[in-house]
């Protein structure tokens, strides 16, 4: 539980008034980017074919409006009015938070034209129905122009933010503040080395895991309720919260913490992508939902970063959702979905068969051990789209070679390839923030198993509120109050450091494939 001290942290002075006044505009800004969301959540997940265009209008209004009360004057002078005074022990970090963060939007919104706003809004709903069809169709070729047309706008986002040495920096502080990639690079060095040295001990062992127990006939829509039970049994709150089925699972903070919703998208014969996904997914929601209420309406409310929101994806997915611990606590949920395909299948084997270690094409299935080298390749040929040195056409070519290098296969199908992603519909930069989140959620990872000595013993018995209540109270309750360094120290006591991931990585799979 919180103590006094740290609830009255959490609480505007809302007698102040430049914090009153500040609020009231703020709150408005985000009133206007929880319709936004909405509207990105119906067109993923029920908009009817032919809405598309209407809808991409209907986004760029929405997109200007909001532009407009993002670079007002006034939101600039109470802005000034409190950047110093916040400083004061009469504010609390709450009032320091909400200032940096609506000080970080308005200088982001003072450097792009309405325009160029509005246009990139348009062209995200439009790429998303272009991206969708050539998904289904396998045809690269009629996405080539919407996404070159979303390259040019992110180019010019960069040039009006500016960076000091690449243009990609600018975009990839959008995600993670105060990235760039040279700082990037030095973090993901030892997971590249890490990945490739697991990946080639394992195949050169020669040992097997075996997921066939994963593959058979499923129906969807019951592999979306045990989606639900399982979402249950993580913690999050279907009170403030809903599930859809989408082209491609995401999580939308609507209005944290009060509505957070998800999305899965069930393969009929591959249980392990909606189960997966849904803990994923959970992850990223219950974090959205921990959000203390007091923060609600304002910046200051939800993640505060995506490598630190993909950190709680990734451990309630990985270190948590892949464990024996975790499914001795949940399997029954399996069982009673689908009783005649796990009747002779246990727990300990269930959750060995989540584990196998095989390089494969899509992302989102990947194994651990793999999965940080889907990312990098994606992180190498975005950086340099936007760097200018390689070109839109030749993206499914270099999208190949680049996993017959890291991973030895190459696909067959672009749909399973190049276009296999939804996220360069909307931008760039916001992938690496998936590694990042597995550096930062093995560090946290750490830390609870130093918290509590009975942790797999917990989890055997069903229990993951502990879990969720410590991370709670710990993190997902200061939304983003403080910056992703000072979080981390404040929940693991160091800042990010990648030899945590190097260490759980090695351990883990030494373990399961006796290495």
């Amino acid at each position: 539980m919180l103590t006094q001290k740290e609830t009255a942290t959490l609480e505007f002075s809302r007698k102040d008034e430049r914090i009153a006044a500040l609020l009231e505009l703020v709150e408005k800004i985000d009133d206007l980017k929880s319709l936004s969301d909405l509207g990105e959540w119906d067109q993923n997940t029920q908009l009817p074919d032919g809405g598309g265009q209407t809808r991409g209008n209907q986004m760029a209004t929405i997109q200007g409006v909001m532009h407009d009360y993002t670079t007002n004057p006034r939101l600039g002078q109470a802005l000034d009015d409190l950047r110093e005074r916040v400083t004061g022990a009469e504010y609390t970090d709450a009032d320091r938070g909400l200032v940096y963060q609506c000080s970080r939007l308005y200088e982001q919104a003072t450097k792009l034209p309405r325009a160029l706003v509005e246009e990139m809004a348009r062209t995200t709903a439009n790429s998303f129905e272009a991206w969708r069809r050539a998904r289904e169709r396998n045809d690269f070729a009629s996405f080539v122009s919407w996404l070159s047309r979303t390259v040019e706008l992110q180019r010019e986002v960069a040039d009006h933010f500016g960076y000091e040495e690449t243009r990609y920096d600018a975009l990839l502080d959008l995600y993670e503040p105060g990235m760039t990639v040279r700082k990037l690079d030095t973090l993901f060095a030892p997971v590249r080395e890490v990945s490739a040295t697991l990946l080639k001990r394992i195949q050169q062992s020669g040992k097997a895991v075996d997921d066939s127990c994963l593959a058979g006939d499923f129906d969807t829509e019951k592999q979306v309720n045990l989606s639900k039970q399982l979402l249950v049994g993580m913690g999050y709150d279907f009170n403030r919260g809903a599930i859809a089925v989408s082209p491609h699972p995401f999580t939308s903070g609507i209005s944290s913490p009060f509505d957070v919703r998800l999305t899965v998208h069930p393969d009929r014969h591959f249980i392990q992508a909606s189960i997966m996904a849904a803990i994923h997914e959970g992850g990223h929601a219950v974090y959205e939902q921990g959000s203390s209420a007091s923060l609600a309406r304002t910046p200051a409310a939800g993640g505060v970063s995506m490598g630190v929101h993909e950190s709680q994806s990734r451990l309630w997915e990985n270190a948590i959702g892949r464990s024996e611990a975790f499914w001795r606590g949940q399997y029954a949920t399996v069982r009673e979905a689908f009783p005649q395909h796990f009747a002779s299948v246990d727990a300990t084997a269930f959750a060995r068969a989540l584990n196998r270690v095989r390089p494969s094409l899509i992302r989102c299935e990947a194994d651990e051990v793999t999965y940080n080298l889907h990312i990098i390749i994606r992180y190498e040929l975005e950086r340099e789209l936007i760097n200018g040195t390689v070109a839109i056409e030749s993206l499914p070519r270099l999208w190949n070679a680049k996993y017959r290098e890291y991973l030895g296969i190459e696909p067959e199908r672009d749909s399973h390839g190049v276009l296999q992603d939804i996220h360069w519909t909307s931008g760039f930069g916001y992938f690496p923030s998936y590694t990042l989140g597995n550096l930062y959620g093995a560090q946290i990872y750490a830390t609870l198993r130093q918290k509590f000595a009975d942790f797999d013993e917990r989890l055997s018995g069903g229990d993951t509120a502990f879990v969720l209540n410590w991370l709670r109270d710990n993190m997902y309750v200061f939304g983003s109050i403080y910056m992703p360094e000072e979080l981390m120290k404040r929940v693991t006591g160091a800042k990010p450091d990648p030899q945590f991931f190097v260490r759980y990585l090695t351990g883990k799979f030494e373990r399961i494939y006796g290495l």
